[in-house]
């Protein structure tokens, strides 16, 4: 078995401008995986905790020194020298050192970076691609094939510098052949939904993700531009091309009501869900995350059983990736699809392990990138490996999506169309 002769840290910046890590793990083999850790714009008390340095005199308070200390120090002494025999072993020495619930004291970003770094060396020396390295321990007997690709065009609320309260308005093309087609049909609208923003005279500023972050009157507004411009492309909405939405409704969620521009007063969450069942109506939607408040537990139940059969009810920030939070959830019945991110988990093999609890109960996986991003693809070939229904990398623009995008047509071409 090959041993770890070799293993650096170094603080890099993200897609934001913000501090981030960047992992060096090389094997006595010559193999070697580099990885850099993605992170989010804000995070849940019940995810693995992000180690940052909270020195006002760099970036903010946001520098990630001591994450690479941690990595270079605590991790590298107990790590140089010893075999790299699988992912789980080492993932698990990593939980077993930092030895806190959250990992408060090494840091998800420090244990996490080490992690998809040892994935990709571990992958490197067997001579397989890193997306079957990933199928093979994460049990995965489907055949591999590109997840269906959600496309975050408009951004809104937080990802946003626009007046839109939801935060992400999706469209997913429907796969009837190859991802390469879809990726191209994809990038049409986009450039459709430019030029319509620029005719209406909205700001069409980028946002966090990609997705443009228009001056418009409502959220409906987005979705009429959406349809208009899957329209435009000669495509049919709801047929070709679907919609979805990340509403993030924590953001506009207070004193047990919701406010949105769409409505002249706020609504309780039986109201909330009335306005939610009547755009479905109106749009067809594939896909609804994050609709309630992540505390509102009965709400969701009574949403999943209005429209569970109709669309999927995505927990994210419901969810954190925590496994106590989707075991409640499956007991519940409260969505019927999640989230997944690894950076909410902390390592590897913890994300593969809550990722198979949901898939077991029979819910739809969505595998999803940062609003903090890195031109790292892992999650590409992770999205893969795991066999999940949906990937959502942002919009088809900025660096740091288009490389998992493209990606993609890598993996589509060695899988075979």
């Amino acid at each position: 078995m090959p041993k770890i002769n070799h293993l650096t840290a170094r603080e890099i910046l993200d897609s934001r401008s913000d501090p981030t890590i960047e992992v060096v793990l090389t094997l006595d083999d010559g193999s070697f995986g580099v990885a850099s850790v993605p992170s989010g714009a804000h995070t849940g008390s019940e995810e693995a905790m992000v180690l940052r340095d909270a020195d006002p005199n760099r970036y903010f308070g946001k520098g990630v020194l001591s994450a690479v200390k941690k990595v270079n120090e605590d991790i590298a002494k107990v790590l140089l020298g010893q075999e790299l025999t699988d992912q789980q072993t080492l993932d698990n020495t990593l939980i077993k050192l930092d030895n806190t619930p959250n990992k408060s004291r090494l840091g998800a970003n420090s244990i996490l970076g080490v992690s998809m770094a040892a994935a990709k060396a571990i992958a490197y020396s067997k001579k397989i691609p890193l997306y079957r390295y990933i199928s093979n321990i994460s049990a995965n007997l489907q055949p591999l094939k590109i997840p269906t690709p959600v496309f975050n065009m408009i951004n809104g609320g937080k990802h946003g510098a626009g007046n839109l309260d939801f935060q992400e308005f999706h469209i997913i093309p429907v796969r009837s052949t190859t991802y390469a087609a879809t990726l191209q049909t994809s990038v049409e609208i986009y450039q459709t939904i430019k030029r319509l923003l620029a005719r209406r005279g909205a700001i069409h500023s980028v946002g966090d993700e990609g997705g443009f972050a228009p001056n418009l009157f409502t959220n409906l507004d987005a979705l009429e531009i959406l349809s208009e411009a899957i329209a435009e492309c000669h495509k049919k909405p709801s047929v070709d091309v679907e919609l979805g939405l990340d509403i993030a409704s924590n953001t506009f969620f207070k004193d047990g009501r919701y406010t949105i521009k769409d409505r002249s007063s706020p609504m309780d969450t039986p109201d909330f869900i009335e306005y939610l069942r009547d755009l479905n109506k109106q749009y067809n939607l594939r896909l609804l995350e994050d609709a309630l408040n992540w505390e509102d537990w009965k709400g969701w139940e009574t949403l999943t059983t209005d429209l569970g059969s109709q669309l999927t009810v995505v927990g994210d920030d419901l969810l954190l990736t925590n496994k106590a939070r989707i075991v409640k959830a499956i007991a519940e019945k409260a969505c019927n699809g999640a989230v997944i991110k690894p950076i909410e988990a902390g390592t590897v093999s913890e994300t593969i392990d809550i990722l198979n609890q949901v898939k077991k109960a029979g819910w739809k996986v969505v595998i999803t990138h940062r609003s903090g991003e890195t031109n790292d693809t892992f999650i590409a070939d992770f999205a893969v490996g795991v066999g999940a229904d949906y990937a959502k990398f942002g919009a088809p623009s900025r660096g740091e999506r288009v490389a998992k995008y493209n990606r993609f047509l890598i993996i589509e071409s060695e899988l075979g169309s």
